[in-house]
C-alpha cells in the first residue's frame, strides 16, 4: 500500500464566503490511520463542480473552516476491510458531503475519504475527468429513479413502456436522468431550451418541449397519448416547475414526482393522486446529516445498500467499452469545460457557476 503525506493541500472554506487552499494533516488522521471498514481514500486526479459547490463555498448554505468539494476521481490507495467492489490501485470516482461538516476531508484536496458505496470503478479508457463529471449527478438520478420510483434497472429493463417526464433534461441530473430511463425502457418526455431538443433525442428523449413555452403541460400531455405519463423527475425546481410536472402527469392515473429541492405544502397537495417527493443525494452515504443548516436528514442505510448494489453490479455494464471523449455504446458524459489552474483556480470555477457564466457542460479540473 502506498504511504500516505503527512500534510496534504485542501480547499478551505473562509468566514467572509470564500476559499483558499490549506495545508492539513493527513496520514496522522484518526479516521485515515484507522479507516472505517465501508470507507476508502482516493489519490485525487480531477474534480468536478456542481451547483452545490458554490452554493456551500459562495453562499450561504457552507460552514467555514470545512473543506470543499463533493466529486473527485483518483486512483485508490486505501481500502476499509468490508469493502468488496474496490481495491488498491484501482481508478475510482465517488462524493463526499464537502463545505459542510467536515474540517479534514473533502474532494477538493490531493487525497479525500470517501463512503465506498457512492465510488464507482472506472475503466482504463476513461479519463479522471469524465469520471469526476458522474457521481452526485449520476448517483442523484439513480436515486430518483430506482431507489424512489422503483423503475426497473437497465439490465432488466421494463417490458411495459410507461412513460416519464423529465424537467431539465440539460441539467447534470437530467443529463444522466434521461439516458437512465431510455435504458430502463420508458418512454423519455423532457423539458428544456429549444437549443438542447436535439441532443437530448440522441441520449433517449422521445419529445422535448420548452419549458418557457405557456402551453407546455397541454403539449406534453398530447404527446404523451391516452395511457399519459406516470413517472416526474423535477431536476430544476424553480419558477413552478415542480407543479408544472404535477399537472402534466396522466389525469387519469395519477402518478408519483420526485424532486431534487424541498417543495411547498401546496404543491404536495395540488393533486391527490400525485405524490411528490423531496430527495436528496448525500442520503446514499448511510448517516444523518444537516443540510444547508436547515434541514435535518435521518440516517438511510437502505440508500446506501441499494447505491452499492447499483455501483457494483450496473456502473460496470453502464460504462463498458468506454472510449475517451465519446462515451460508451449505453451512456455518453456531459460536455466537459476543463478549466486550467488546479487546486488555486476553483474558487474561478465556483464563481463562474455562481454568475451562470456556463451552458450545458460540465466543469473540470485536473488536480494531480
Amino acid at each position: 500500500m502506498p504511504s500516505l503525506p503527512e500534510t496534504i493541500k485542501a480547499l478551505q472554506i473562509q468566514p467572509e464566503k470564500g476559499v483558499k487552499v490549506v495545508q492539513i494533516p493527513f496520514a496522522s488522521q484518526d479516521l485515515v490511520e484507522h479507516l472505517p471498514s465501508d470507507q476508502v481514500i482516493i489519490r485525487v486526479r480531477a474534480v468536478a463542480l456542481n451547483p452545490t459547490d458554490w452554493k456551500h463555498a459562495l453562499g450561504d448554505w457552507g460552514t467555514p473552516g470545512t473543506i470543499s468539494g463533493c466529486d473527485s476521481a483518483g486512483d485508490v490507495v486505501k481500502v476499509g476491510s468490508a469493502v468488496k467492489h474496490l481495491k488498491v490501485g484501482d481508478r475510482a470516482a465517488g462524493f463526499t458531503f464537502g463545505g459542510s461538516h467536515q474540517t479534514e476531508n473533502g474532494s477538493y484536496s490531493e487525497y479525500v475519504r470517501l463512503v465506498a458505496a457512492v465510488c464507482f470503478k472506472f475503466p482504463e479508457s476513461m479519463t479522471y475527468e469524465e469520471a469526476a463529471s458522474f457521481p452526485i449527478p449520476h448517483l442523484t438520478a439513480v436515486q430518483a429513479l430506482y431507489i424512489r420510483l422503483n423503475i426497473p434497472k437497465p439490465l432488466s429493463p421494463s417490458p411495459k413502456r410507461e412513460a416519464i417526464l423529465i424537467w431539465g433534461g440539460s441539467t447534470a441530473v437530467g443529463h444522466h436522468a434521461v439516458q437512465l430511463a431510455a435504458l430502463s425502457g420508458l418512454r423519455v418526455f423532457v423539458t428544456a431550451s429549444p437549443a438542447a431538443h436535439e441532443e437530448l433525442k440522441t441520449l433517449g428523449a422521445e419529445g422535448c418541449f420548452d419549458y418557457k413555452d405557456t402551453d407546455v403541460v397541454k403539449k406534453i400531455q398530447a404527446a404523451a397519448g391516452e395511457e399519459g405519463i406516470i413517472y416526474g423527475l423535477d431536476t430544476a425546481c424553480e419558477k413552478g416547475s415542480t407543479d408544472n410536472c404535477v399537472d402534466a402527469l396522466s389525469p387519469s392515473r395519477g402518478g408519483r414526482i420526485i424532486a431534487i429541492l424541498p417543495v411547498s405544502e401546496d404543491t404536495q397537495k395540488r393533486r391527490k393522486d400525485v405524490q411528490v417527493e423531496f430527495t436528496i443525494v448525500y442520503s446514499s452515504i448511510g448517516f444523518s446529516l444537516t443540510f444547508a443548516h436547515a434541514l435535518d436528514l435521518p440516517a438511510m442505510p437502505k440508500d446506501k445498500s441499494a447505491t452499492l448494489e447499483y455501483v457494483s453490479a450496473d456502473m460496470p455494464h453502464i460504462l463498458e467499452n468506454w472510449k475517451a471523449g465519446q462515451g460508451s455504446p449505453k451512456f455518453k458524459a456531459q460536455h466537459l469545460r476543463h478549466l486550467e489552474g488546479g487546486l488555486e483556480r476553483i474558487h474561478e470555477g465556483l464563481e463562474i457557476m455562481r454568475d451562470g457564466k456556463y451552458g450545458r457542460e460540465k466543469l473540470v479540473y485536473t488536480v494531480a
